[in-house]
Parts: structure tokens; C-alpha cells; sequence
């Protein structure tokens, strides 16, 4: 397979807010100490670790993964296509457009999965966000599959006279 150009500039997808033009994943608005970005982000810009032993091999291990792009992080899928990774704090609006909006036709939690992610965003916990989102959908869940099978078995019946006419 042939060798990424990593100094070619990267697309990024942009999902707009309520009324502003404004996108997500932009490390310099929404920078906060307890995002799982923030590790990957301190390494790749400055070589920083943590110090616990366990979290040093983790974000060394998995820091080859992302690219960190214009103050925005990339996650690498396998397909060599870069995801926005996204904080906990800006994963509704996304998950509510795919699910609700345009691109969205009130699927299943993991078909919500696949279309987020053909969105090209990305997070650690985005397929139990999407089964949670899909179980809290009103809509999805009024007209969600019934059973349609009694609550016990049918009784057999025998017939009174045979239909040996």
C-alpha cells in the first residue's frame, strides 16, 4: 500500500451549531484536564507522559493512531481516513443529527454508530452512547418491533365430529 502524504491538508468535517458556523474538536476552545484527548495531545505536541506507568504505555501505544493537525485531533481509521475526535461535552449534537436530523432515519444504536463515524467523528465511548441515545428515543421506542406472540402457549383443541364427509 502506498505511503500517506501527512503534510497534505486534511479534511475536516464540520457539523454546524444551533445557529453559529462554529465546529467541534478544536482543542484551544474546548481544552479542560479531564478530556481523554488532552494526554494524546500533551505527547504528540511536546513528547509530555504521564506519570503513572500503566497510562505512559497506554497513550504511547495508542498515540501512533492519531495525528494532531491546525490545534485539532485525528484519529487514523483503518482505511488511512482521519476522524475528529470529539470531547464528551460535544458528542450530543453530532449523535442527534445522525440519529434525528438529515442524515438520520432513527436507527439502531449500532447503525448510529457507523453513520457518526461516516460523519468522520470519533470518540472512545461512541457505541455505548449511541445504544443509550437510541434506548432514550421516545419515537424509536413507540414504534419499536413488537412481539407478537401471546403471553402462553396456545391450547390444542380437539374437534367434536371429524371432516370425513
Amino acid at each position: 500500500m502506498g505511503e500517506v502524504d501527512r503534510t497534505a491538508p486534511v479534511y475536516s468535517p464540520r457539523i454546524r451549531r444551533g445557529g453559529s458556523g462554529g465546529s467541534y474538536g478544536n482543542s484551544h476552545e474546548n481544552r479542560h484536564p479531564d478530556d481523554w484527548r488532552q494526554p494524546i495531545i500533551d505527547y504528540l505536541q511536546h513528547g509530555k507522559l504521564p506519570d503513572d506507568v500503566h497510562k505512559k504505555i497506554d497513550i504511547r501505544q495508542r498515540a501512533s493512531r492519531f495525528v494532531y493537525f491546525n490545534d485539532t485531533l485525528f484519529r487514523r481509521s483503518f482505511g488511512e481516513v482521519l476522524l475528529r475526535c470529539l470531547s464528551s461535552t460535544e458528542t450530543a449534537q453530532p449523535m442527534n443529527e445522525a440519529h434525528l436530523g438529515v442524515c438520520g432515519a432513527h436507527q439502531s444504536g449500532a447503525k448510529l454508530h457507523f453513520q457518526i463515524k461516516k460523519m468522520g467523528y470519533c470518540w472512545p465511548t461512541m457505541v455505548k452512547d449511541c445504544m443509550e441515545n437510541a434506548q432514550l428515543c421516545q419515537p424509536c421506542q413507540f414504534h419499536a418491533n413488537f412481539i407478537h406472540q401471546p403471553p402462553e402457549p396456545l391450547h390444542p383443541t380437539t374437534t367434536s365430529w371429524s371432516f370425513d364427509a
